[in-house]
């Protein structure tokens, strides 16, 4: 009898230790390695990587990986709760979109990542707040419809402007108000990471 409550409750344990394995979780954090990643790789793709048609967020993943943030341990492909890359077959779509990145980062399975509000009163975007710094990830709805299509690191910050890294076009020092400017149906989300 005692052998089987035994094994009852280590069953119960694993199960336990097994669902919270990717419960949210803060990952170290250099904003100096993920930028110095950002701006080696923004033009010239690592090869050691996929290349996506569109692949900003695979590149907004590889510079998050560079500046210290590990894998899940669950290797869920198509869920928020799963971040990670194992080969050019083999990654999870928060690795590789949009839409999934910003999703993980705003629902909470990365402690350390927050969420910035408009800057200037309300009035500026989240990606001119004073909180926003190197290492940072901008995200672009550009088409306003609730859904984000693009994905971009922050490489430098001044009082006027931020300075973004993105793949598709491949940037290694894009202006985020000509972006803005030129983008007038945009929304973007900022996330400063920590």
């Amino acid at each position: 009898m005692m052998k089987k409550v035994a094994s009852v409750v280590l069953a119960l344990l694993v199960i336990s230790v097994s669902s919270h394995a990717d419960a949210p979780r803060k990952s170290a954090w250099n904003p100096t390695s993920a930028t110095n990643y950002a701006l080696k790789y923004a033009k010239n793709p690592n090869p050691n990587y996929i290349l996506f048609p569109n692949d900003c967020t695979n590149f907004v993943s590889q510079i998050m990986r560079a500046g210290g943030w590990k894998d899940t341990a669950t290797k869920q492909s198509t869920q928020d709760s799963s971040w990670y890359y194992n080969s050019k077959t083999s990654y999870s779509q928060t690795w590789s979109t949009a839409h999934g990145l910003r999703n993980r980062l705003n629902n909470g399975y990365e402690l350390g990542a927050e969420k910035l509000s408009r800057s200037f009163g309300g009035v500026g975007g989240a990606y001119l707040n004073s909180k926003i710094a190197k290492g940072d990830v901008v995200f672009a709805d550009w088409t306003g419809d609730g859904r984000y299509d693009h994905a971009m690191s922050v490489v430098d910050k001044s009082y006027a402007d931020t300075t973004v890294a993105y793949h598709s076009n491949n940037e290694d020092k894009g202006s985020m108000v000509s972006i803005s400017a030129q983008n007038r149906f945009a929304s973007f989300e900022a996330f400063h990471i920590s």
